[in-house]
């Protein structure tokens, strides 16, 4: 068997293209190619005593080729990316393998030591792919294009001129047109240049079946419960599931549209404000395991939910998917390895000191790279089978034509195989040969920097103070999204844990051991004129850290270490946790680590070993870090998903639980489409259709009011007596939608001049998805003309 040592492969071959992320490039931000993409060594070296490269001798000549900005070396990777390749020329002789491989920086760091920073090599061009999906919704905010070019009206509305109008007279005398026709300029002549824009549902005259729709999705009805919301009493009739799902569709474009228009212009205002915005954003995954395949096998597909809130106001940004529904497996694999007479394709490449061998292409320059590939081929193979068994049911055993087709298939199918098993080495996974819906599982590495790129580009410039738990994908990405922040100082990155089986007694006493000592403290600080009595109490919560925190470490039989995964025990990331003595029922033994602070405590703390007192280093740090540890929290996603949990009738089949385990959902009535709309329509709810208090620890005072108590007097039990009572002074919390609370103008207001939620009825039925354009301005005055 031929093992890939015989071949000697350069960096240069096989590095991918440096791009704007730069996800090739050394991740460490005290290195001098912090940002800095592969550089092959110049042929013609640079001459002792040039000014430009100040290398004074042949070994500074050398040093300077080894170590400057850009410099690389290629190592190899885990044994999980072990492949074998035993097909075509492979056959006879199976080639061993490894489906990676490892970058090494030698670049200098600031203090003149060697980097070291070893990451795995990524495609920037799958990256890009999957920010284009996410970035307008898994297509649904695309809206129409040219049919000669393809050329969409959103991307370039200056392009495309009005043509005219449909149905500009109503019954009642108006001019408001039913749609718009528009036209390309730049391909008028061609064929279907000229196309119409209409907005959906505008002609109904009964509106209250979507209303009812919606509020039954977003307050835990199934699928069948809306059916029998909607049936005719007494007859048994129900509505068609396509109904349904169209509904669904209407809306999570209505509701994503209407939420682009208003965080575009809660950025404008933010932007012309000119005051420094800081945004403090917390991320977490939500995880679903849902049973798509086939309930007898029970076996379950992982979708990790991506989601970021903001701390101050509860409003979640994002939610993205770790699944691409837009793709049919077999369509992509057709295109990607199949040439026009079936034959296979870009499947492999020949090392230039290979002598002419070829050896299969690496995960990062396949086409199909961005997704979970044993997956993907299984998918395609899947999907083929249930073509056979629908065609064998309809067309009966006896047609002559079946056998044909059986044939044929049965010959894709085989050429899926030797693609995907026998020349890339993927193994057969058995649990996933059950299911053909359109779409595929996409590498979570992609989805979770794609999340962050399109987070990055709804937020106005500012700081940012982010806090995720320990993902092991986060270092491998976070510093190269967030590089210009980083280079800034105005993005610090918090790593936080805390006991997620901690039962109900205990976190009652925990909690009230803290108030207690809380209580304490602040007594002693009066007493010792540290405090005075209108002391803020955020002041006096951040000195109660400083002066309590200790450090992390986990302790073990062969003793102490280190309290991150090894993931986050990179060589720029501080090794020093600190475990907070605050106690919040939701976030119980909070402890905080720094993978990413400013420069100056960055700098303070990287060279202290992990088992640092952290009462021993100086004030001024201490300060620093309670401050850190003060805004560390995940409260807003936490409250967004135990909402989602309890409310959203697909997810609470779908997610199961830690404690009572997974649970199933049919694929007969669902599927991946209708459950990320739902998760998109409950988030946009969520956020602009919902009073709710919403108290965070930076904004208590904003986000609650002072009352009297109104009871003023009880009664003794048993008798008339009445016992007078002194009222008391209580702030409680005001119910706002998380939108109000960020500054977004997504409300209205009522006689009285309290804010109340945007009316749905006026929502749903206003062109959102062309606002700023010439066609929204025209539906826009119709729609005007009318009220």
């Amino acid at each position: 068997m031929a093992d890939l040592a015989s071949f000697s492969v350069d960096l240069e071959e096989i590095c991918p293209e440096h791009g704007p992320v730069g996800l090739n490039s050394c991740p460490n931000p005290d290195c001098r190619a912090f940002g800095f993409g592969f550089r092959a060594v110049p042929k013609r070296l640079p001459r002792v005593g040039r000014k430009k490269t100040r290398c004074e001798t042949a070994a500074a000549v050398q040093y300077f080729q080894l170590h400057r900005p850009g410099s690389y070396t290629l190592t190899g990777t885990d044994k999980e990316n072990a492949r074998v390749c035993r097909a075509f020329e492979r056959k006879k002789d199976p080639l061993e393998w490894r489906d990676n491989r490892t970058m090494t920086c030698r670049a200098e760091l600031l203090n003149g030591t060697i980097c070291g920073t070893k990451f795995t090599i990524l495609s920037e061009d799958h990256l890009n792919a999957e920010v284009d999906r996410l970035r307008n919704m898994n297509g649904v905010l695309n809206g129409p294009a040219c049919g000669a070019c393809g050329r969409r009206y959103l991307d370039a509305p200056e392009e495309f001129s009005m043509n005219g109008a449909h149905q500009r007279k109503t019954a009642g005398g108006g001019s408001a047109p039913k749609a718009i026709r528009v036209i390309h300029r730049p391909c008028k002549g061609c064929r279907g240049a000229r196309f119409t824009i209409s907005i959906p549902h505008a002609r109904q005259k009964t509106t209250k079946d979507n209303i009812r729709i919606l509020n039954a999705l977003v307050n835990s009805a199934g699928i069948n419960d809306v059916r029998r919301i909607l049936g005719a009493n007494g007859t048994g009739s129900k509505i068609g599931i396509s109904r349904i799902y169209d509904r669904i569709a209407w809306f999570e474009q209505v509701f994503l549209a209407y939420e682009r228009e208003m965080l575009k212009r809660w950025k404008k205002k933010k932007e012309r404000s000119r005051k420094e915005t800081v945004h403090r954003l917390s991320h977490d995954d939500l995880i679903l395991s849902v049973n798509w395949e086939a309930s007898s096998t029970r076996a379950t597909t992982q979708l990790n939910c991506a989601v970021t809130a903001d701390v101050d106001s509860g409003y979640v940004y994002r939610i993205d998917v770790d699944f691409d529904p837009t793709v049919s497996p077999i369509e992509f694999f057709r295109q990607s390895f199949l040439d026009e007479m079936g034959m296979p394709q870009n499947i492999a490449w020949s090392p230039a000191r290979a002598g002419g061998s070829r050896m299969p292409l690496f995960a990062w320059q396949r086409p199909t790279g961005r997704y979970h590939e044993p997956h993907f081929f299984a998918a395609c193979e899947n999907e083929l089978k249930a073509f056979m068994k629908r065609a064998s049911r309809a067309m009966g055993k006896k047609d002559a034509q079946l056998q044909a087709i059986l044939s044929r298939v049965e010959r894709e199918i085989d050429t899926v195989r030797l693609i995907g098993q026998d020349w890339f080495g993927f193994k057969v996974d058995a649990e996933h040969t059950g299911g053909s819906f359109r779409g595929m599982t996409t590498r979570d590495i992609y989805t979770k920097a794609a999340h962050f790129v399109a987070l990055k580009e709804m937020l106005p410039a500012g700081s940012i103070i982010l806090t995720t738990e320990q993902e092991a994908t986060l270092p491998r990405l976070l510093p190269h999204i967030f590089r210009d922040e980083i280079q800034q100082n105005r993005f610090v990155w918090l790593a936080m844990a805390f006991n997620k089986k901690a039962k109900k007694p205990e976190i009652l006493r925990k909690v009230k051991d803290y108030r207690d000592q809380w209580q304490k403290f602040y007594n002693e600080g009066l007493y010792d004129k540290r405090f005075d009595l209108g002391q803020d109490p955020q002041e006096i919560t951040k000195a109660f850290i400083a002066e309590k925190m200790k450090t992390a470490v986990r302790t073990g039989s062969k003793g102490d270490r280190p309290f991150p995964i090894s993931n986050f025990e990179q060589a720029f990331m501080p090794s020093l946790w600190v475990q907070t003595p605050t106690q919040a029922s939701g976030e119980l033994d909070k402890t905080v680590g720094f993978p990413l602070v400013g420069t100056w405590l960055r700098n303070e703390l990287r060279p202290l070993p992990f088992n640092t007192d952290v009462q021993t280093l100086d004030h001024e740090v201490k300060n620093e870090i309670a401050e850190l540890v003060y805004n560390a929290t995940l409260q807003p996603v936490s409250t967004f998903m135990n909402a989602v949990r309890e409310r959203l009738g697909a997810t609470v089949r779908a997610g199961g639980g830690a404690r009572v385990g997974g649970s199933y959902v049919q694929g007969a009535m669902f599927n991946p489409r209708i459950l990320i709309s739902l998760l998109n329509i409950f988030r946009v709810h969520y956020n602009y259709f919902e009073l709710r208090p919403y108290v965070a620890p930076h904004n208590e005072e904003k986000e609650t009011k002072g009352r009297s108590s109104s009871h003023w007097a009880i009664r003794y039990p048993g008798t008339d007596e009445l016992i007078p009572l002194r009222p008391l002074n209580k702030r409680t919390p005001q119910k706002k939608t998380p939108a109000m609370r960020h500054g977004i103008e997504a409300h209205v207001r009522d006689k009285c001049g309290a804010l109340q939620v945007p009316n749905l009825y006026r929502t749903l039925y206003r062109p959102w998805l062309y606002a700023g354009t010439p066609v929204g301005k025209r539906f826009e005055r119709s729609r005007r003309s009318q009220v």
